[in-house]
């Protein structure tokens, strides 16, 4: 394994499971000191567990992403603790809820967008100030193939991916000049417990459509976070990445 992030401060939200901890796990063994984000405590500690066992340097920040003092005071923690913010994976997201819109209840439709919409906007916000003071950065955030394509259910969850495709697109116009990179993933199916919540005819029926014929392993996607959130990835900015099997190139 490399040393890509030695020392550099890294927030992940979504920390306590699936793609988050796999990617925070990725980034403290290639050296990055990670503050890990999440609503989940007891997952929040089983993450943290596991950097500490690979001899890496993290520690857990509870937060709700889609409350703004709360994001404003966790990031001033991660600055406070490990210097100016270098990476942030924005991954925190939620479906629960979902549904059509003709019967979707307008509550779900905006808690779903409180956490998958707001909280990027708001982690983003205090991350760019820190970027910012510290001169370079780069913001990595968790969309969906639901952003890119239509789907016949999860319509809150599909426009909240929508939007933060929108979002990286335009930090990553206005950033650029001052050393600060943003850029999209657009996972498919991934093998997460949110995925497994969903349930086996959602798996079976996107495993059937995936030409690769399976879902991805959340290390996987942490392969990309980590490749995009390093130096190998100066000149990519604003790029809006499937990592889906195949499933978009039909």
């Amino acid at each position: 394994m490399t040393n890509r992030f030695t020392g550099r401060c890294a927030i992940v939200t979504g920390a306590a499971a699936g793609m988050g901890r796999a990617a925070a796990i990725r980034l403290a063994a290639e050296g990055a000191r990670v503050c890990l984000i999440d609503v989940d405590r007891t997952g929040l500690d089983e993450t943290l567990n596991t950097i500490k066992t690979g001899n890496g340097d993290a520690y857990v920040s509870p937060c709700d992403v889609s409350d703004e003092a709360s994001v404003s005071a966790a990031v001033r923690r991660a600055e406070e603790t490990y210097g100016a913010v270098r990476v942030l994976f924005n991954n925190a997201g939620i479906e629960s809820g979902d549904g059509l819109t003709d019967s979707l209840e307008l509550a779900n439709w905006e808690r779903i967008h409180s956490v998958n919409t707001r909280g990027p906007f708001l982690l983003a916000k205090y991350a760019l100030q820190s970027m910012l003071r510290g001169g370079s950065g780069v913001i990595t955030t968790t969309s969906s193939i639901g952003g890119l394509i239509g789907t016949p259910g999860l319509h809150a969850y599909s426009a909240s991916k929508g939007a933060v495709i929108s979002l990286t697109r335009s930090w990553a116009v206005t950033y650029a000049k001052q050393g600060i990179r943003a850029n999209a993933i657009c996972p498919g199916l991934v093998m997460t417990p949110m995925v497994q919540r969903i349930g086996k005819g959602f798996i079976d029926g996107a495993t059937a459509m995936t030409p690769l014929g399976r879902g991805a392993d959340p290390a996987e996607i942490a392969n990309l976070v980590a490749f995009l959130s390093s130096d190998e990835a100066s000149f990519i900015t604003g790029a809006i990445i499937p990592i889906d099997g195949g499933y978009t190139a039909q």
